[in-house]
């Protein structure tokens, strides 16, 4: 690794200088232009990377974030992580990342948050609690969740589960649908959403049955199997990756979507609008919310804010 001595050397002058011209004080103790852009220039050359302990110890920012996801394979996640990467690179960021595949966060490492010296933290996903966070409590740094959660930390953005399900509620009976099925599973987003739904059909003219089922395929397809029997005009799933694997399975059942069945979905992933028949789906502004927490991450202040966005209902092929 290159360090400020390197350069130094290799320039023929004081590490001193190097170091003023490398922390942004040069300019202010009069070192000439031309001798800023020969060491600047000899230091991106070198790929010369500062030591984030040693700026923090000089009371130095280190422009650097820890990101948390729960899921490396969520589509959904996956959009966001790519969202504050591209972010990051114009507001010349450095991003640590971290995280589990399918929600096991019981062996996620934050050690390189403590190791870099974070300035801030955004958690990508939903969950119940935050085992993991115990090591960070004392930095005090901001930290912010898009997603929902039992334990805050921070701000948290999420979208308007109330809203979100009037709206979808509005799309179904506009299509004079009679009968519904929810199909949801047991985690949080979708525990906030199920309830939501039984709230707002609650007095309303329209039979409706809920549905349990895990993500995995043998479980959709058992559900499906007794799904099908009820006959219901609309299936509801919490979440796109749910409603595309029902899909699936109410075609290997002969049952075609939307004649057959109609089905929407939640989240807008990328494979939503190609997918065949194209989901309708609940969108989040997830772009909106990912420049706001970035906003909350890299504040430097404290706070416990609880933002809600309201998503926009998109209409395609499933219904």
């Amino acid at each position: 690794m290159v360090t400020q001595k390197d350069i130094a050397n290799e320039l023929g002058v004081s590490i001193s200088l190097v170091s003023r011209v490398l922390s942004g004080k040069a300019r202010d103790i009069g070192i000439a232009e031309e001798t800023i852009k020969m060491i600047e220039e000899a230091a991106r050359k070198a790929n010369y990377v500062p030591n984030s302990a040693a700026l923090n110890l000089k009371g130095v920012k280190t422009r650097t974030l820890g990101v948390v996801t729960y899921d490396f394979e969520d589509p959904y996640l996956g959009f966001i992580l790519a969202q504050l990467q591209k972010i990051a690179h114009e507001q010349r960021y450095s991003l640590i990342l971290t995280g589990a595949y399918r929600r096991d966060s019981e062996h996620l490492e934050i050690t390189p948050f403590i190791k870099h010296n974070i300035e801030g933290l955004i958690i990508v996903g939903s969950d119940r609690q935050k085992n993991w966070y115990e090591p960070l409590a004392a930095k005090k740094i901001p930290t912010v969740q898009i997603g929902f959660t039992e334990e805050k930390k921070g701000s948290v953005l999420c979208p308007d589960a109330n809203k979100s399900v009037k709206l979808s509620v509005k799309h179904i009976l506009d299509n004079g649908t009679k009968k519904l099925s929810l199909l949801f599973n047991k985690t949080l987003s979708h525990e906030i959403y199920l309830k939501a739904y039984e709230k707002e059909l609650k007095g309303k003219k329209i039979d409706f049955k809920i549905h349990r089922c895990e993500s995995d395929e043998e479980s959709v397809k058992k559900t499906l199997k007794t799904l099908v029997k009820d006959k219901s005009g609309t299936l509801i799933c919490g979440d796109d990756l749910l409603a595309v694997s029902a899909i699936r399975e109410l075609h290997n059942l002969g049952i075609n979507v939307p004649t057959g069945l109609k089905v929407i979905g939640f989240d807008n992933i990328p494979i939503a609008h190609n997918f065949i028949p194209s989901l309708t789906t609940l969108a989040p502004p997830l772009e909106e919310m990912i420049a706001k927490a970035f906003e909350i991450a890299t504040s430097h202040k404290i706070c416990q804010k609880t933002l809600r966005f309201t998503p926009e209902l998109i209409s395609r092929e499933s219904c």
